[in-house]
C-alpha cells in the first residue's frame, strides 16, 4: 500500500560546504525558496505563494458544505496575510491547520472536531506537541480566514469554532531584589555558595557577560515595553522598527510608516533613570541597543534562559513577566491607572483588572471599613 502524501511542506535542507536552505518538498518535486535557516518567516511566505499557485479553488454555491478549508486557508493566505503585522504568524498556523482540517469541508467544523484538534496539537499527534493556548490561536486564525471568505462572497455564511478556555493572566511580577538578581545573571553573575550564617547568596562572575540581554532587561523594565518590539529598537529613524529621540527624551515604539496593530505602541517619555544608561549605549553600540555582534538580535531567548538560570528564577519568569513588572512597580508608587495604561500602551480596563490590587489607592474604603467604635454595634430593627 503506498504511502499517504504529506502535502507540499517546508523542508531544511542541509548542502556539504554550504548553508542549508529552506527547500519545498511536493511529493517527488522539490522547489527552492532560497532562504536560509535565519529566514524561516520568508520561506514560510513562499510556501504560501506555492500552494496558491498550485492549488485552484472551487467555491461552488459558497455553501460550506461545498466549500473546502484548504480554500479558505489559501484565499486568506494570498490576500489578507501579507497585509497583517505579522504574516509569518499565519503560515506557521496554516501548516497543522492544513494538516488536520485539509480534506474537510467548512460545514465539518463543530465543537467535536475543535476539541479533537486541540487535543491532536496538544498531544503532539499534528506537529510538535504544544500547548492548548497556542492551538487556541491556531483555531482563532481559522476562524479569520473563515470571516475573511465570508466577506470576499466566497462563503455564503461563516462558521463559529469552538475554542479551549483562555488560560488565566498571568500576575508573575518581579521583586526588586529579583530583578537585580536577573540582571546580574544577565552579566555572567550567579551564586557559587551560600554564607553558612546569613544564608545570603555568595555571587560570583560564572560566565562571560552577555551585556545585549542585561540592556533588554532594563528597557523592558523601565519602559514595559514588549519582547517584540524592543528587538527592534534602533538609534535613528527608520521603518522597521521603533527609535530612540535621546534629545527630546521620547522613545518612538513603532517605525515610522508602520501601522498600527491591537498590541499599541504608543511613544513615551523615557524615565530619567533610563537615559543615562542609553546614551552610554550609543556611544558603544552601532545600531540599536539590543545589538549582537553588530546585528540586532530576532528574539530574546538563550540569553534570557541563562540569566534567569543563574538568578535562581524559575521557568514562569518569561520576558512577558518585565512588562508585568513594569505596571506593579508604577502601581506601588502611586501612579494612576489611566497613566499606566497610556504609558503602556492598553486599557485602563485592563489595568485595573490585572495589576489594580497592587495600587496603595485600590478599594480605600473596604480597607477603612473596619476603623471606630460603632463597627458592630447597629442592629437592624425588627419589623
Amino acid at each position: 500500500m503506498p504511502r499517504r502524501s504529506k502535502g507540499p511542506r517546508l523542508y531544511l535542507r542541509e548542502r556539504r560546504g554550504r548553508e542549508a536552505v529552506y527547500v519545498i518538498l511536493d511529493g517527488k518535486d522539490e522547489i527552492g525558496t532560497g532562504c536560509s535557516v535565519d529566514h524561516r518567516g520568508a520561506a514560510e511566505r513562499e510556501l504560501q505563494a506555492y500552494l496558491a499557485r498550485k492549488h485552484r479553488p472551487s467555491w461552488r454555491s459558497g455553501h460550506p458544505a461545498e466549500v473546502m478549508i484548504t480554500d479558505v486557508l489559501s484565499l486568506y493566505g494570498a490576500e489578507r496575510a501579507p497585509k497583517l503585522a505579522h504574516p509569518e504568524l499565519v503560515g506557521f498556523h496554516f501548516k497543522p491547520l492544513a494538516e488536520f482540517w485539509g480534506e474537510k469541508t467548512c460545514d465539518e467544523i463543530s465543537g467535536a472536531t475543535c476539541a479533537e484538534y486541540v487535543a491532536k496539537r496538544a498531544s503532539g499527534t499534528i506537529g510538535r506537541a504544544v500547548k492548548i493556548t497556542t492551538a487556541r490561536r491556531e483555531l482563532e486564525t481559522l476562524s479569520a480566514a473563515i470571516s475573511y471568505a465570508h466577506k470576499q462572497r466566497k462563503l455564503l455564511y461563516p462558521v463559529a469554532l469552538t475554542y479551549p478556555s483562555k488560560a488565566p493572566a498571568r500576575e508573575r511580577w518581579l521583586t526588586r531584589r529579583e530583578a537585580a538578581a536577573l540582571l546580574a545573571g544577565a552579566l555572567g553573575v550567579g551564586a557559587i555558595a551560600y554564607d553558612v550564617h546569613t544564608r545570603e547568596p555568595i555571587m560570583w562572575r560564572r560566565f562571560q557577560p552577555a551585556y545585549h540581554v542585561a540592556r533588554f532587561i532594563l528597557i523592558a523594565l523601565y519602559t514595559g515595553t514588549r519582547h517584540e518590539a524592543i528587538v527592534r529598537m534602533r538609534w535613528g529613524v527608520n521603518s522597521s522598527g521603533g527609535w530612540f529621540d535621546l534629545e527630546r527624551g521620547v522613545m518612538y515604539r513603532r517605525g515610522q510608516g508602520e501601522a498600527e496593530t491591537n498590541k499599541r505602541r504608543p511613544p513615551v517619555p523615557i524615565p530619567d533613570n533610563l537615559l543615562p544608561h542609553l546614551r552610554r549605549w550609543r556611544r558603544v553600540t552601532r545600531i540599536g541597543p539590543v545589538e549582537y555582534a553588530d546585528r540586532l538580535i530576532l528574539k530574546e531567548r538563550r540569553g534570557f534562559d541563562r540569566a534567569r538560570d543563574l538568578a535562581g528564577l524559575g521557568g514562569d519568569v518569561t520576558p512577558h513577566v518585565l512588562r508585568h513588572t513594569c505596571a506593579t512597580w508604577m502601581l506601588q508608587n502611586g501612579v494612576s491607572t489611566r497613566e499606566v495604561a497610556g504609558y503602556l500602551g492598553t486599557s485602563e480596563k485592563v489595568i485595573e483588572k490585572t495589576y489594580g490590587h497592587h495600587s496603595p489607592d485600590h478599594m480605600p474604603n473596604a480597607r477603612r471599613a473596619f476603623r471606630g467604635p460603632i463597627l458592630g454595634t447597629h442592629r437592624r430593627k425588627a419589623q
